[in-house]
């Protein structure tokens, strides 16, 4: 079947590493989500390891029909034809994993960020990757390293070589496992984390300036901070720089 660019399909070939994801998310017995099934081949490897319950969300009705035939007398698996991101998570689901199209990988991300589960795994460009799991003062040390860190405890797995994938994509891929630690930001988190990062080399108290939502003496109270670089910034840092504005 020929794959959809404009759905990111690009297809893992190495059984070894499809039987990896597959224990790394620890199915057994478990009511498991998977994302994107595609054609089926992770799927195979979940079900291999007798998960109590396996929800596949597939957005491409070709493969959602193809699937829904080859498990058609199955009771432990159930095909959903849908977009995950208009999908909502069942509350009995206890891990998730699915090998997520490039161009919706930060969107997917952080709708998960939206519920309580055990673990994710989840193959994902690995520059993405690498951003998400940055520490501070790295050159990819950004917005998206602090809000992820935030939502979950990242693990960095192992990156995944291009030319394993058909058709090969430009750039590698790296599996990484997502722990859920149930901190989710309000509002002016999420406002305060932009407005550094918009500017990550500048000092605290120039991206704040530029963002023109605060003035000069609110800043201040801020202390040594107003110093700092925002790419040198902690998430816990980020959080008390927030909470400090909102006192004030």
């Amino acid at each position: 079947m020929q794959r959809k660019k404009s759905l990111g399909q690009c297809f893992l070939e190495d059984r070894n590493i499809l039987s990896l994801e597959a224990k790394l998310v620890s199915p057994q017995g478990k009511t498991v989500l998977e994302i994107g099934p595609g054609d089926g081949r992770l799927t195979e490897a979940i079900l291999s390891l007798k998960p109590k319950k396996l929800i596949a969300v597939e957005k491409d009705p070709r493969f959602a029909e193809l699937l829904k035939k080859r498990y058609r007398e199955r009771k432990d698996i159930e095909i959903i034809e849908g977009d995950f991101l208009g999908f909502e998570l069942p509350k009995d689901v206890e891990v998730v994993l699915g090998n997520i199209p490039y161009n919706i990988s930060s969107d997917i991300v952080f709708r998960l960020a939206r519920y309580k589960f055990e673990r994710a795994v989840l193959m994902v460009q690995k520059e993405f990757a690498q951003k998400m799991a940055a520490k501070p003062g790295d050159k990819n040390y950004g917005r998206l390293s602090v809000t992820s860190q935030i939502a979950f405890e990242i693990e960095l797995e192992r990156t995944v070589l291009r030319h394993l994938f058909k058709p090969m994509p430009e750039v590698d891929s790296a599996i990484i496992i997502l722990k859920p630690t149930g901190r989710h930001l309000t509002q002016g988190e999420e406002n305060v984390i932009r407005w550094l990062y918009q500017h990550k080399n500048k000092t605290v108290r120039n991206a704040l300036l530029d963002s023109k939502m605060y003035e000069k003496e609110e800043i201040e109270t801020l202390g040594m901070f107003t110093k700092r670089r925002a790419r040198t910034l902690s998430k816990e840092e980020c959080l008390e720089i927030a909470r400090l504005l909102e006192k004030d």
